[in-house]
C-alpha cells in the first residue's frame, strides 16, 4: 500500500540525505515506514545507524538519478551558476568533483565539467577536470595534424 497522498519521494529523499532513520522521517512526514524504506533501497543506501551519518559518497547517490545513456541526473541543491553541490558535515562540495574523485581516484584539478554534451549530467564515467581536458586537446591537435580535419 503506498503511503499518505502528498508526501513527495524528494521530501523523504532529502531527510535520508540528511541521515535520518525510516522511524524519524515517519515521524515528520507521516510518510509510511515501509515506503521509506524501499527507497532507501533503491538508492543504495544502508540500513540507519545510530552511530553516524551518511558517507560523503552515499549523500552524493542520494541527489543522482539515472537516466537513459549511462547518465546521472543531479537532483540535489545547485549553488552559483547551476552548479550541483552538496553539504556533508557542514562542508560545501561540488557534486561533479565528487563523481570525478569517485571514479579517477584522485582529487581534480580545476573545474570539472561533463565530457557527455549534457550540462545536467553528473555520471562518474561522464566528468573530466582541466588535466584530462586539457590531454585531449592536445591528442584532438595531434590527430588533426596528421590526418587534417574530418567532417
Amino acid at each position: 500500500m503506498p503511503g499518505p497522498q502528498g508526501v513527495p519521494r524528494a521530501d523523504i529523499i532529502d531527510l535520508l540525505a540528511e541521515g535520518h532513520s525510516n522511524r524519524e522521517i515517519h515521524r515528520r512526514l507521516g510518510a509510511y515506514p515501509a515506503r521509506i524504506a524501499r527507497i532507501r533501497t533503491e538508492l543504495g543506501l544502508p540500513k540507519y545507524d545510530r552511530s553516524g551519518t551518511l558517507t560523503l559518497d552515499q549523500k552524493w547517490a542520494t541527489y543522482t538519478h539515472p537516466t537513459p545513456g549511462g547518465h546521472l541526473k543531479w537532483t540535489g541543491p545547485r549553488g552559483a551558476y547551476s552548479t550541483p553541490i552538496l553539504r556533508h558535515h557542514g562542508t560545501r562540495h561540488q557534486a561533479r568533483a565528487i563523481a570525478f574523485h569517485h571514479h579517477y581516484g584522485r582529487t581534480p584539478v580545476g573545474q570539472v565539467r561533463p565530457t557527455c554534451g549534457q550540462a545536467w549530467c553528473v555520471a562518474p564515467g561522464h566528468v573530466a577536470d582541466q588535466l584530462i581536458r586539457a590531454a585531449n586537446q592536445r591528442a584532438d591537435a595531434k590527430y588533426t595534424a596528421i590526418f587534417g580535419r574530418t567532417g
